[in-house]
């Protein structure tokens, strides 16, 4: 792999990303499993909702005409909500009704029970603010039949899949989201929990990539740890590329003696799209891709790992699912403190901001991930940039 002539800039890999993920075809869920997911198609309501002129509240049903000329009213009835109250009302009549039960036939105006006495069978309103049409929500008030209820491109979340089930729509066509395979690599690493010895590191890349995709609703993972081998990557490799859409390697990207990764990308005749991005943390960042299968190959050192999964990972799997905007969201916020920095490379820096001002945190090396822990956004210092003062606007990425 001729590694040098895959140089680029953070905009144009960004821009070769965008280009080059696409995604699957349009999968049929219910409604109750879609929150999370892009929908698919432009859902048209098949009904009027509400389907029927029904009750707001507890109370009593009645024709206002007959309140405001002071006519004696007498309750001849009720109307409970799923029970069908048939009777017409007939003048000066009325009916004790419950929230969400249909008006009755003749009704137009509903009265809450706290503002009525009732006199035997006669009702008394003491309600002075009472307008004609009270407490009554209408038929087609929320969505007339045949209208559009939610659009293609939507992010579904609990309050659209509750709206979808309303209407009485028990399936929902979405974009599916991403199968994703984390390769870590690396002989030194160990799994937490286990006893550790001089020379070894406690595995984090792959629980920090997991949390990111679960916290993305993305659960489709595996988690595969392979030794630094060229044949044991390899056979990895192969086997993955046939079972997911995405596969993530974590280490050995580099051209260290024991970095087998882009080696075996080579071996395996992999489309490379880049290779090293000039940018800080996560320089020599790889992405390929084969058989429609997106790879990435994200160097191990654990700020780089979420560095890269906000700046390039995240966007491209939004990108496969159908996000309508992937990728982070940019504020351009005054500086706290001074920044410095060389020409050359693009610079992410861990910050916190509280969306006015944006602060640098300690801690930007990256082999630090502490520093994440309390950080809501990255600073952005572009190539060519070289100083930022306190006051100064900058580039923002929220996380």
């Amino acid at each position: 792999m001729a590694k040098g002539n895959f140089f680029v800039t953070v905009n144009d890999a960004k821009e070769i990303i965008n280009r080059n993920v696409k995604g699957r075809a349009a999968v049929l869920l219910k409604t109750e499993q879609a929150s999370g997911f892009v929908l698919a198609q432009t859902i048209k309501s098949p009904i009027h909702s509400p389907l029927f002129d029904h009750s707001a509240m507890d109370g009593f049903a009645f024709r206002y005409s007959d309140y405001s000329n002071g006519s004696k009213i007498f309750i001849e009835g009720e109307s409970a909500a799923g029970s069908n109250y048939t009777h017409k009302l007939k003048r000066n009549q009325a009916v004790r009704i419950f929230t969400g039960a249909a008006i009755p036939n003749g009704a137009d105006t509903v009265v809450m029970q706290e503002k009525v006495v009732r006199d035997e069978n006669k009702l008394v309103i003491m309600d002075p603010s009472l307008i004609k049409g009270a407490n009554i929500r209408l038929k087609g008030s929320q969505i007339s039949k045949g209208k559009s209820a939610i659009g293609k491109g939507t992010v579904l979340n609990p309050g659209s899949v509750g709206f979808v089930a309303s209407l009485g729509i028990p399936t929902i066509k979405v974009f599916p989201k991403p199968r994703v395979a984390i390769v870590v690599t690396g002989n030194e690493l160990i799994s937490p929990g286990k006893t550790i010895k001089l020379g070894q590191i406690f595995e984090s890349n792959s629980h920090t990539l997991l949390a990111a995709l679960y916290e993305d609703r993305i659960h489709d993972v595996k988690v595969i740890r392979v030794k630094d081998d060229f044949e044991a990557t390899k056979r990895v490799f192969e086997k993955t590329l046939k079972e997911f859409d995405f596969i993530l390697f974590t280490g050995g990207i580099s051209v260290g003696d024991y970095d087998f990764v882009s080696q075996v990308m080579e071996d395996s005749k992999v489309k490379t799209l880049f290779y090293k991005v000039k940018q800080k943390p996560g320089k020599p960042l790889y992405f390929g891709s084969k058989n429609s299968v997106m790879i990435f190959g994200i160097p191990g050192n654990p700020a780089s790992v979420l560095t890269c999964y906000y700046e390039f990972v995240k966007p491209a799997l939004q990108k496969f699912y159908g996000h309508p905007s992937p990728g982070t969201t940019i504020m351009h916020l005054e500086l706290t403190e001074s920044i410095f920095k060389k020409t050359g490379l693009t610079h992410f820096l861990k910050g916190v901001t509280d969306f006015k001002t944006v602060t640098p945190l300690p801690g930007q090396e990256s082999y630090i991930l502490k520093s994440f822990i309390s950080a809501n956004c990255l600073i952005v210092l572009n190539e060519s940039e070289t100083e930022k003062h306190a006051g100064d606007k900058v580039e923002v990425h929220l996380l």
